[in-house]
């Protein structure tokens, strides 16, 4: 839990890096709680949508999460855009976040607190 309140943590901070294990298990936190929501959206009928607002409260630190990510693997934050490539852009860029860190220091060091790596 604590890689994924550390996303909170650092929602607007684009620069430095994240490592392989704090991304995936953001993620799979985040993709938890949406099943949760959905569930609860169709349990309860409801008519407003709790997911989708959840989903918009969430994209900002799963962005600057992502641009870390590509910054551990060396890569800038240009690289979102192959997203926009039809049919295979998604399947490049989480082929990307699972590369590897690498050690290269262009894009600044690990957060001080190694219980996160």
């Amino acid at each position: 839990m604590n890689w994924y309140l550390d996303a909170w943590k650092r929602y607007a901070q684009f620069s430095g890096r994240t490592s392989l294990k704090a991304f995936w298990m953001f993620f799979l936190v985040n993709c938890l709680i949406s099943v949760v929501f959905v569930v609860l959206e169709i349990v309860f009928q409801s008519t407003w949508k709790i997911e989708a607002l959840y989903s918009l409260l969430v994209f900002l630190p799963m962005l600057s999460l992502t641009v870390r990510r590509l910054h551990d693997t060396n890569r800038s934050a240009w690289w979102l855009l192959v997203v926009l490539v039809p049919a295979i852009g998604m399947l490049v860029l989480l082929v990307l976040l699972a590369l590897p860190s690498e050690s290269n220091k262009d894009f600044g060091n690990y957060p001080q607190n190694k219980a996160m790596l």
